[in-house]
């Protein structure tokens, strides 16, 4: 199985803002067809995945604005919150096995006055055993999976976004989950992380994006404040 491969493009399942899913590319199949030879992808963070494979969405006229504050509008999205990440969980919908990450988020700033201070935000692609999408895998091979192939794991990394990691202190842009209805419940059209910092300027420190920004145009280094207020 190759690490990498190119992505394959199909009719979106979900949208929110704007994001409009790609086909997510079964990295078992096409490796098998391009002799691709197995190994860990070097952007990704040590032993979070025995492969990565590419997905790339289309990004409609939501993103086209000039900055990420005019994208956040309080009359375009629900909520700005920062806080840190508790807990992910992967979430895999049949039957074309639609993999999504739902993040639990401590909250320590809304822009949401009222808003709970518990969030789950789900965001497309991460990281998944095989297993877990085993009937994508089979049908396209057109055999049973090995012993050893369920328990490897797969990161479906959309446009180059490093998955979320517990620990991590993120600024997310959201929108409400309509899925789930229930309040602290979205899905999320824009993440960004703040490195690690200590001493007096921790809380001063940037957030930056975990890829690249989903409009080249926008800035690099974002003020969380700026956004939270």
């Amino acid at each position: 199985m190759a690490s990498t491969v190119s992505p394959v493009r199909r009719p979106s399942r979900r949208s929110a803002l704007g994001v409009a899913a790609a086909g997510l590319v079964l990295p078992l199949a096409l490796a098998a067809r391009s002799g691709g030879s197995p190994g860990k992808d070097p952007a990704g963070p040590p032993g979070a995945a025995d492969r990565t494979v590419r997905v790339e969405v289309d990004l409609n006229r939501s993103y086209g604005v000039p900055s990420l504050a005019a994208f956040a509008r309080p009359a375009k999205v629900d909520n700005v919150i920062s806080g840190t990440v508790t807990a992910t969980r992967p979430l895999v919908t049949p039957p074309a096995d639609y993999v999504e990450t739902v993040l639990t988020i401590s909250v320590e700033r809304q822009r949401k006055k009222g808003a709970p201070t518990t969030a789950e935000v789900r965001e497309q692609g991460g990281v998944v055993t095989v297993e877990q999408v085993r009937s994508s895998y089979e049908g396209k091979l057109g055999r049973e999976l090995t012993a050893a192939e369920p328990a490897e794991t797969v990161d479906h990394r959309v446009n180059g976004v490093v998955p979320a990691r517990v620990g991590d202190r993120v600024l997310v842009v959201v929108a409400d989950d309509a899925s789930v209805r229930k309040p602290g419940a979205y899905v999320v059209p824009a993440r960004l992380v703040r490195a690690d910092a200590t001493g007096a300027g921790a809380a001063a420190a940037p957030f930056t994006w975990p890829g690249e920004p989903p409009n080249p145009a926008w800035e690099r280094e974002v003020d969380g404040e700026a956004l939270l207020r």
